[in-house]
């Protein structure tokens, strides 16, 4: 019995062969506690902008997304830190890519140690051949001296490229509604809109929200003690004045007075004057 020839594999496929599933038990399994705060702060940040605007986005974290035999040589399963997929916002046990009929646009990976050549060597491989638009890496404990945030997006033009940054180091995102991705304080990752506006977190919105309020509250009582300041004011003034008309009365009176006694003493006067002429 003949054998049959055996197509040989491309680098690319290789990979996809070799590379184990993100579902597999490994190093990588674990999320140390930065990892978790990143990714949590993050995914905050977008569900609350897509609420805030109405977007059809579907966010998750740590959601298993499976590529079918379609686009790789064997089903393979990831497991992104966060992606984001123009889809309805309900809950899923995974992404399928046939299942859901396309990739999620958006992934992200929060790089430990353990997975630096996983997150940024083989994933960029294997994100283009799911047909994601944009990956990008945020490496808060690099020390190399490279970028802490990069990545690698679809061009117009259909090509798998670097993601460049602009002059501020920050990410131009097409996926997520041209959002900005930069890096705050070397440990988080965070998002302004095209107005420049810093997005910020439910837990961030709440406190200033309550920073608001107490604000508010602040300047009410700032208000109300000016106001009862010139209350106060106002009823001195009313006293004084009151006190001014009482000593104009009695000066009256007292003028009244004086009065009375010089027609007293004139009528007086005038009577000796009479008599001692007579």
């Amino acid at each position: 019995m003949t054998a049959l020839p055996i197509a040989p594999l491309s680098d690319t496929d290789w990979l996809l062969l070799t590379t184990p599933d993100d579902t597999e038990e490994a190093p990588w399994m674990t999320m140390p506690d930065f990892q978790w705060r990143v990714i949590a702060m993050l995914v905050s940040i977008l569900r609350r902008h897509a609420h805030q605007n109405g977007l059809r986005w579907y966010i998750a974290a740590e959601l298993k997304v499976t590529m079918p035999r379609a686009i790789t040589p064997r089903v393979l399963d990831l497991g992104p830190d966060l992606l984001m997929a123009e889809a309805d916002d309900r809950e899923r046990t995974s992404w399928n890519v046939a299942q859901e009929e396309q990739p999620p646009q958006f992934v992200l990976e929060v790089v430990t140690e353990e997975s630096w050549e996983r997150d940024s060597v083989e994933k960029p491989h294997l994100y283009q051949r799911m047909g994601v638009q944009e990956y990008a890496i945020f490496a808060p404990l690099r020390t190399d001296g490279g970028p802490l945030l990069f990545g690698y997006h679809r061009t117009a033009t259909g090509r798998w490229l670097p993601w460049p940054t602009d002059r501020h180091g920050a990410l131009h995102s097409r996926a997520l509604g041209h959002l900005r991705l930069y890096v705050e304080g070397n440990k988080w990752l965070r998002a302004r809109d095209s107005r420049g506006t810093r997005l910020l977190s439910d837990g961030e919105a709440a406190e200033h929200a309550v920073a608001q309020a107490e604000q508010a509250a602040a300047r009410t009582a700032r208000e109300a003690a000016r106001a009862e300041r010139e209350a106060a004011r106002a009823e001195r003034e009313a006293a004084r004045a009151e006190q001014e008309a009482a000593r104009a009365e009695r000066e009256a009176a007292r003028a009244d007075v004086a009065e009375a006694k010089l027609r007293r003493l004139q009528a007086l006067y005038g009577t000796v004057e009479e008599d001692i002429e007579d």
